[in-house]
């Protein structure tokens, strides 16, 4: 009988240990519920951000093709139409002098704005003949107007930021 006695306070111990491990596990596993669920938000919200810049990219290629035969025109009525950049200078997007032009929203309720400026970059020779430019006599289809398109979104603190750009050429 005495056997008997000792094993019935052990039984309780070992199952007080279980439940605690038990319990340990499962608050484990609720935190990296919880993880996984706000990575999988900032993912969201990241891909909305790319969405918008890219959609303010594909307005400005628009509006460059609107401004056919030459969009080279349009450079002086507008602020965030820019000529070309000079050397040394530093990249426009990170200068505070930059004027930004607001972008069409394509989802209002669910991700921030987006800007664009245009820069013309000058002749640059086609890339199927990269060549042409240095060759004797330069064909008149050889070189034509390219431009360089930089857009981002407007975030907050803690708001993913995407800042992309594109080459478009006549």
């Amino acid at each position: 009988m005495r056997n008997y006695q000792r094993q019935t306070g052990a039984v309780l111990v070992v199952g007080l240990l279980l439940l605690l491990v038990i319990t340990l596990v499962s608050v484990a596993s609720m935190q990296r519920s919880v993880l996984q669920e706000r990575m999988t938000a900032n993912l969201y919200e990241r891909q909305l951000a790319v969405q918008q810049v890219e959609a303010a990219l594909r307005s400005a290629e628009n509006w460059i093709a609107a401004q056919l035969p030459d969009p080279r025109d349009s450079i002086a009525g507008n602020d965030w139409f820019y000529n070309l950049p000079m050397p040394g200078a530093a990249d426009r997007w990170t200068s505070a002098a930059t004027q930004w032009r607001a972008a069409p929203v394509i989802n209002t309720d669910m991700a921030n704005a987006a800007q664009y400026f245009i820069e013309y970059l000058g002749e640059w020779p086609s890339p199927i003949n990269p060549d042409c430019a240095s060759a004797t006599t330069i064909e008149p289809d050889c070189l034509s107007p390219t431009f360089r398109i930089t857009a981002r979104n407007i975030s907050a603190a803690g708001e993913p930021g995407v800042q992309m750009q594109t080459i478009w050429r006549l």
